[in-house]
């Protein structure tokens, strides 16, 4: 496929702590998407939350263990290229 030119604006919020474990944190945090054409034109493109499990390994050693992506809305481009 063949398409215009854009680029993409992914703006995070600040997470929600939903549960705190000595091994596990769970977090809710709302993201939107802008999409900027060439021509300057801009549009939403996404918006939605990131429900994430942070692994706690060691003290100051944590990593992303699971992020599922809930969007606002069920209509997504259908030439979606780039992961949200």
């Amino acid at each position: 496929n063949i398409y215009e030119a854009q680029s993409y604006r992914h703006v995070i919020g600040v997470p929600l702590i939903e549960a705190a474990g000595d091994e596990e944190v769970r977090t809710e945090t709302p993201f939107f998407v802008l999409r900027t054409m060439r021509t300057g034109e801009f549009s939403a493109f996404a918006s939605g939350v990131y429900l994430d499990r942070v692994a706690i390994d060691r003290p100051h050693h944590v990593r992303l263990r699971e992020r599922v992506v809930v969007c606002d809305s069920s209509r997504i481009d259908t030439l979606l290229a780039i992961p949200l």
